[in-house]
């Protein structure tokens, strides 16, 4: 199945290195009843940059395109896309082309739902998201609206000029989603775990955004061992053992590993959720 995969714009090297290792991590490459082996699948929409935050991926199933999203450090979101053009119209007649087996579980008079509107670089008033919610009358949703906890999220994401500080050249054309939303990103335990949070920091102490890159990368979870063998101030494995890891490490200046260690000391609050440190 494709889904829209948005990544935030930073990090642009490790993006889709990350992803490819979720998913060896929730089985997206295991042997199927067939013995056929998957693979992840990329391709850009039509005319987007490479570097762009934007990328089509195919991924086995929607269960793990959850999972990959809700743990990823660098992607902002899945969707399963309904419909794109470059007008409201192309739009409109795309999610009027999509089966509707897929789309109407969905659309349920029992089902609450909410549309969230965005677009990268640029952000919208009030206004003119009224206006731009009106140009989606035409999907037939019975349920009611929940804009703290609906049971489905849809996104409208409109993509159109937008500044050169992002480094990447001007889109060629106007270009318009609208999907169901599989998974977005839990960012919350980054400021859990900065830098500044912690009594005790060295001065090569890693970003906890980095540390949780690599203990993504590296598969860390429940019946893993991640060993640092260079593990200064311990912020690799202070993320793996997030993720539930059995951590160890060691560092020929044994300065850092003595006034790091202890519960008061290794990590800056005694409430952290880790695990095996």
């Amino acid at each position: 199945m494709w889904y829209m995969c948005v990544f935030f714009h930073r990090l642009l090297d490790y993006r889709k290195p990350e992803v490819e290792a979720l998913a060896e991590l929730f089985g997206a490459f295991a042997d199927d009843n067939n013995g056929e082996i998957h693979s992840l699948e990329w391709k850009l929409p039509d005319r987007f940059h490479p570097d762009s935050p934007f990328h089509f991926v195919n991924i086995p199933s929607e269960a793990i395109a959850h999972k990959i999203a809700t743990r990823s450090i660098l992607v902002r979101g899945m969707y399963e896309i309904w419909g794109e053009g470059t007008s409201y119209e192309q739009l409109e007649e795309a999610v009027k082309a999509y089966p509707n087996e897929k789309m109407l579980p969905y659309l349920t008079s029992e089902s609450t739902f909410k549309i969230n509107i965005d677009s990268f670089g640029k952000t919208y008033s009030t206004e003119e998201q009224k206006e731009l919610l009106k140009k989606l009358a035409f999907i037939p949703f019975k349920g009611r609206v929940n804009l703290r906890n609906p049971d489905h999220n849809f996104w409208l994401i409109e993509i159109d000029k937008y500044g050169a500080n992002n480094g990447l050249p001007p889109i060629v054309e106007k270009r318009i989603f609208f999907g169901r939303e599989i998974g977005t990103a839990d960012r919350k335990l980054l400021p859990t775990y900065q830098l500044k949070s912690r009594v005790y920091i060295g001065p090569t102490a890693m970003d906890a955004e980095m540390a949780f890159l690599m203990a993504n990368q590296g598969l860390a979870a429940p019946g893993k061992l991640i060993y640092d063998p260079f593990v200064g101030t311990g912020s690799v494995l202070v993320a793996a053992a997030h993720f539930g890891a059995m951590t160890m490490g060691a560092d020929i200046d044994i300065r850092v590993v003595r006034d790091g260690r202890g519960p008061d000391l290794w990590i800056a609050r005694s409430n952290f959720p880790v695990e095996g440190r």
